[in-house]
């Protein structure tokens, strides 16, 4: 993500756990959709929130 003033914002513990619930969120409503190639999709963007935030507190 960017920010408006197009720095990168800090990447903290609580902005990355509401990027993964807000991609959870999105997942569920894409398998009722029945878009599986999206909601694949944002399971990767999931996984991938979980191993930094797993990264970031084992630091």
């Amino acid at each position: 993500m960017v920010s408006r003033t197009g720095d990168t914002p800090e990447r903290t513990p609580g902005r990355i756990e509401r990027e993964i619930r807000g991609f959870a969120q999105a997942r569920q409503v894409a398998e009722a959709a029945g878009r599986l190639d999206i909601a694949r999709l944002l399971r990767a963007a999931t996984d991938c929130g979980l191993d930094e935030l797993n990264a970031l507190n084992n630091t």
